[in-house]
């Protein structure tokens, strides 16, 4: 009986998606990420990459930076932040959890942590962090979903909030953000990815939709 439930629910949440969701209209970004700063915090942009046609394709993303950053000891981090103006089939956020493992990257450990928010001390939000594992590489990585004014780690969740505001917003707009760099000192690695991600965060608000 409750699979039945459970089943039917999701049954209902999908005629809702599939009705709504050709109405949406697409939602730009408040500034172009371009513009986006070149220094956070300790950590200076070094370098910056593009994908090529066949994976923008593939990914469907409206705009993106995918950049190096590193502090002044050298220490590498990677930053990709990836905005849809509107999600549809075969145009839809892809969770790192399961492209990091097809590139190589076997997850060791995953947790979801808080982080406080760098505009309102009495809030925190939640996020997911990875220890991936390549032959004798470590990496550790940070991602979530922040969407139409929300930040969410579990994409089950995001895929929800994306249905009931296509449906009471008419809007689907979402990004993705990735931060990943290495993890072969955990303790040293996640103080300073954390302090990146909060940077991260606070300049974010200045660029996504809500």
């Amino acid at each position: 009986m409750k699979q039945f439930f459970i089943a039917a629910i999701l049954l209902i949440a999908v005629i809702i998606y599939v009705n709504f969701l050709s109405s949406v209209h697409a939602v730009a970004l408040l500034r172009p990420l371009s513009e986006f700063p070149q220094k956070l915090g300790e950590f200076t942009m070094v370098s910056e990459q593009s994908f090529s046609d066949a994976v923008m394709d593939s990914l469907g993303v409206d705009q993106y930076i995918m950049r190096e950053y590193r502090n002044r000891d050298g220490y590498p981090l990677w930053l990709y932040v990836g905005f849809y103006e509107s999600q549809a089939e075969g145009e839809i956020i892809h969770s790192p959890k399961h492209c990091m493992p097809g590139s190589g990257w076997n997850a060791l450990q995953t947790d979801k942590v808080s982080l406080p928010d760098p505009l309102n001390a009495k809030s925190s939000f939640i996020v997911n962090q990875m220890v991936l594992q390549k032959g004798l590489e470590k990496q550790l990585a940070y991602y979530w979903y922040q969407s139409r004014g929300r930040v969410v780690a579990d994409e089950y969740w995001d895929r929800a909030y994306m249905i009931f505001d296509s449906v009471v917003k008419r809007r689907s707009d979402g990004a993705l953000v990735r931060i990943t760099g290495p993890g072969g000192n955990l303790p040293d690695d996640i103080k300073k990815q954390q302090q990146f991600a909060i940077e991260l965060l606070q300049n974010l608000s200045l660029y996504l939709p809500e």
